[in-house]
């Protein structure tokens, strides 16, 4: 059921992220095309930026999952297995904690701003603000499902669907 869960979750994750990069792509080459032809349309920047953002986020998500994200790990290799794993563990643990603020602090941001409008498109700026919370939510699982590897339980990974592949 886990695996199941996980695999629906990235699939759509990068789904989504492959959608946002090619709607990046398309609407600031239609920006850069309509500036060369002097019409103006304002909507292009503020959609491209909103876009730019949820990529950004749900793409931090993504990045845990795969642990693609940028790290020093010469030290932590160095140590015992026992030492290592422990050090794995509390990076998680604080990793965990920062993502678990962003998301309660991410509901209440997107809440309070619900009534805001964006200039361009009109949308509430507690929509664009929703990723926050979203990502945190994704990042969250993600780490927990490490957490549960690094305790030795059979978890899901990104290195366990690379090698079945």
């Amino acid at each position: 059921m886990l695996k199941k869960t996980t695999r629906w979750i990235t699939h759509l994750l990068n789904w989504f992220c492959l959608i946002a990069m090619l709607g990046l792509a398309l609407i600031v080459a239609l920006q850069v095309v309509s500036r060369l032809l002097k019409i103006s349309l304002p909507w292009t920047e503020e959609l491209a930026r909103f876009l730019l953002v949820w990529l950004t986020f749900l793409g931090c998500a993504l990045a845990i999952y795969r642990k693609s994200h940028l790290s020093v790990n010469f030290l932590v290799e160095m140590m015992p297995e026992k030492l290592k794993r422990a050090c794995n563990f509390f990076t998680r643990a604080v990793m965990l904690a920062f993502f678990t603020t962003l998301l309660v602090y991410g509901v209440r941001l997107s809440a309070l701003s619900m009534g805001n409008l964006s200039t361009s498109l009109g949308w509430p700026m507690g929509a664009v603000y929703a990723v926050l919370p979203f990502s945190a939510l994704l990042a969250d699982y993600y780490i927990m499902l490490d957490m549960l590897g690094l305790a030795g339980v059979d978890v899901p990974s990104y290195e366990k669907e690379a090698e079945e592949a």
